[in-house]
């Protein structure tokens, strides 16, 4: 059970990182001025780095062997 939450988990870090890239692209392709360009790109790849960074570090913090008994008891 615990292969597939990690499998699970890893098609949705896959999904977020294609979006990320599609949502990057867009910016930098679709941007008004070169400016904002200049800006937001880098703020939104930092930001998304650093969500997904954090959802890594919270998800493999969490103790799944113990907790997916208790999930499934209920």
């Amino acid at each position: 059970m615990y292969y597939i939450i990690l499998i699970l988990y890893l098609v949705v870090i896959i999904v977020f990182t294609l979006l990320t890239f599609f949502i990057a692209y867009h910016l930098s392709k679709y941007s008004f001025n070169t400016y904002f360009k200049g800006i937001a790109v880098p703020f939104f790849i930092f930001v998304s780095t650093l969500l997904l960074f954090l959802n890594v570090m919270l998800f493999f913090s969490v103790d799944w062997q113990n907790l997916i008994p208790n999930i499934i008891s209920f």
